[in-house]
């Protein structure tokens, strides 16, 4: 390597050491995975609430006419569509949630003191190697490096990146289906989530909210609840789950690439 090419070597060395240093991205990125965390555990919380509420409302043997439906309609036949959905909902919450703490805590490893110092050891190493090592050792030295700098840097560009495409395209979405879903007692089953009520005020209040609807209303808002919860779960999957799944199949094929690179080709160990 020539002089020049060594001196670029050695600020980007420098740069990206002094930049591990820093915790501006660190902090950044906990803060959004413990946002992110706490929304989708609310959401959770919600979802499991109402999946309580409506097994209590099926368990009841009263009947409630709807409308101008002639006969009558069990709460259960009303309200299993719901319920079926809500269980699936919650299965992939907890797969959400356990995803999303996966990445904090891989976020915790990259930002540790220790992973800290390797990054700096490596970077040092490197520099001296660039000067004064055999040119085997300084490609080896290099490599590790980036890798490691990567490595450090990656997770948290990723979750940076997620929390732009969200603010972008996903944000005012996952609002107003997350506002859709916590008034679902409201919408759908005719409870106002800011009273108590015992087993059978609950009752009696989601029967005279449905003797109130056609049965066309009825299922329209019984459809939107259920779509609510389908496009969370789209929401949820996609930066949660798919996003990170596409992050790590990235990032195998760039460290490949970072392990590729030569600073002296023909003599590097391979």
């Amino acid at each position: 390597m020539g002089i020049s090419s060594k001196a670029l070597v050695s600020i980007f060395i420098v740069l990206m050491v002094g930049l591990s240093s820093t915790r501006v991205l660190d902090d950044y990125v906990d803060d959004y995975t413990t946002g992110a965390i706490t929304s989708a555990a609310l959401t959770y919380a919600t979802a499991r609430g109402i999946n309580a509420l409506v097994s209590m409302l099926q368990s009841s043997q009263v009947e409630a006419g709807v409308g101008i439906v002639s006969g009558s309609m069990t709460i259960g036949e009303v309200l299993d569509p719901i319920n079926d959905m809500i269980e699936r909902f919650s299965t992939i919450m907890t797969w959400v949630l356990a995803s999303l703490a996966a990445q904090k805590v891989l976020l915790l490893v990259a930002s540790h003191k220790l992973f800290l110092y390797l990054v700096a050891v490596l970077g040092i190493s490197s520099l001296l190697l660039l000067f004064y090592g055999p040119p085997a050792l300084q490609s080896l030295a290099f490599r590790s490096f980036l890798v490691v700098v990567f490595i450090r840097f990656a997770l948290g560009l990723a979750v940076a990146l997620n929390s732009g495409v969200d603010y972008l395209f996903l944000d005012q979405q996952l609002q107003a289906n997350e506002a859709e879903v916590e008034n679902f007692e409201s919408n759908i089953i005719g409870i106002d989530r800011d009273r108590e009520f015992d087993t059978d005020s609950i009752r009696d209040s989601a029967i005279s909210f449905w003797q109130g609807l056609s049965l066309a209303e009825l299922e329209r808002k019984i459809s939107a609840g259920i779509e609510s919860f389908i496009n969370l779960v789209a929401i949820y999957l996609l930066k949660t789950i798919l996003f990170p799944l596409g992050f790590f199949y990235a990032a195998i094929f760039t460290i490949r690439q970072l392990w590729r690179i030569d600073l002296n080709p023909g003599t590097a160990l391979r």
